[in-house]
């Protein structure tokens, strides 16, 4: 069957092609990953609700190089809602926002195997609401990462900042503290860049700020410079393309610094059963908000020369 129907919400989803295979080795279709996409919506769609969303697309399946849209067609449904943004160099960029599980499908019928999500939310463009950091491997030793985490952890916990971990379903792992929405990416960032070199001074043979991957060594990179406006991260439950089809998965810190974590642990396959026994990790999250100001203080007391 190349067409039908389905019923997500109150609304009727065009499902195109569902037994196309987009993941070869693993022989998972189309219709597992949409499928995917409508059972976790209730667990995934409050972490990108009234975000500007990025598409990341792979429409021949992952063996294929994939892409990234941002501008949403005209022909996307009513229900899934739409915002223009202002290019600084002119025209307008008609983002996607995921609101409803209809969308979510919607967009991976499109194609859209991985979608990246703002910091900041629609209402308050330009504040975000949550701080990241990217620990991205230069060996394929996830320990190195592991560690690298737990040394961003112990002084975000000196700072009085909670923090919040997920598997990027890659090769990574990525920390979120959230925000209250007082300061401005540039301020974010600012701080977000302190506190990396800082860990590359406490640790300089396990982190590195170095963007250049020939100087990084053996070292781990940590990327703050997604704290940016029009920067994106990958959603929280989002399907990476990669054999397997890994998820993006919010994990504890207890399970992250666990030895037997692989950042792909978790897939299309075995998520759900995952979840059963460790229902949202991330429950805390909005109300863990912080300020940086009390933060920034506590910075320079304890780590400025």
């Amino acid at each position: 069957m190349s067409e039908q129907y389905i019923k997500v919400g109150r609304y009727n989803v065009r499902i195109t092609y569902p037994d196309k295979i987009l993941f070869p080795k693993s022989g998972i279709t189309k219709g597992d990953m949409i499928d995917y996409y409508h059972k976790i919506a209730p667990m995934m769609l409050p972490y990108i609700k009234d975000r500007l969303l990025t598409m990341k697309r792979f429409v021949e399946g992952i063996d294929k190089e994939g892409f990234f849209q941002k501008n949403a067609p005209d022909y996307f449904p009513s229900w899934a809602k739409r915002v223009g943004i202002e290019k600084q160099d002119g025209g307008i960029v008609n983002y996607v926002v995921c609101n409803n599980a209809a969308t979510l499908v919607y967009l991976s019928n499109y194609g859209c195997i991985t979608p990246h999500v703002s910091l900041d939310r629609i209402d308050k463009l330009d504040y975000p609401d949550r701080m990241i950091f990217d620990f991205d491997p230069s060996t394929k030793d996830f320990s190195h990462v592991q560690k690298a985490a737990q040394l961003v952890k112990k002084v975000l916990d000196s700072l009085k900042l909670p923090s919040f971990v997920m598997t990027t379903g890659s090769r990574g792992l990525h920390v979120v503290i959230p925000l209250r929405r007082v300061h401005t990416f540039d301020y974010v960032r600012s701080f977000a860049r302190e506190i990396s070199q800082l860990l590359e001074k406490l640790n300089p043979g396990l982190v590195t700020t170095e963007i250049r991957k020939n100087k990084r060594g053996s070292r781990v990179f940590v990327d703050y410079l997604r704290n940016a406006f029009g920067q994106t991260s990958v959603a929280p439950y989002a399907v990476r393309a990669k054999p397997s089809a890994p998820i993006a998965t919010p994990i504890s810190w207890q399970e992250a610094l666990s030895p037997k974590l692989k950042p792909n642990t978790y897939t299309i396959k075995n998520i759900f059963k995952h979840l059963a026994k460790n229902p949202d990790p991330w429950k805390e999250l909005k109300a863990s908000a912080s300020s940086l100001s009390r933060a920034q203080k506590l910075f320079e007391k304890k780590y400025s020369e």
